[in-house]
């Protein structure tokens, strides 16, 4: 249980993917992952964020620069398998929504389902994006989806010039 400002207490997993979020059906803070205003769902988000972070240390087995909590993913609470998709929303590093299912995010929910044996090994879950619509989908242990470049950088060295 999480003491969550404005909320009371609310029962948060949190779950590892490449790193690591809280998870909480977002009808437990009163509002709907579907329906609710943006700006809510991202104030809802990061109270739970902050608050896991104030109450809670998180560590990682290999590396300590892993041990921090990235962000908040509410979902619309369907957890047990369907072909259906479930939708999340997902807020992290300083209030940004991503506007992908997340694939982080996607591997841990696909891992936190799994071990509470909601999911079984190779059983595909569709994972939709309240944001955008977009869906990934994802095995225990494999995540799909189509991603786009938001940038690209080249360098060039000119051996004649000095660079300090």
């Amino acid at each position: 249980l999480v003491d969550v400002p404005g909320h009371g207490k609310v029962v948060v997993d949190i779950a590892y993917g490449g790193a690591f979020y809280a998870f909480v059906s977002a009808e437990k803070l009163g509002l709907d992952v579907c329906s609710s205003k943006t700006r809510d769902l991202v104030d809802a988000a990061s109270a739970v964020t902050e608050a896991v972070k104030a109450q809670f240390k998180i560590n990682h087995p290999d590396s300590e620069d892993l041990a921090f909590l990235y962000g908040t993913i509410l979902t619309d609470g369907k957890d047990t398998y369907s072909e259906e998709p479930t939708t999340n929303i997902c807020v992290f590093a300083d209030e940004q929504v991503d506007r992908s299912p997340t694939g982080s995010g996607v591997t841990a929910r696909i891992a936190l389902q799994y071990h509470k044996g909601l999911l079984k090994l190779n059983q595909t879950r569709a994972f939709k994006s309240s944001a955008t619509s977009s869906i990934f989908t994802g095995k225990a242990v494999r995540v799909s989806g189509t991603i786009c470049f938001s940038s690209a950088n080249v360098f060039l060295l000119r051996p004649k010039l000095s660079v300090r």
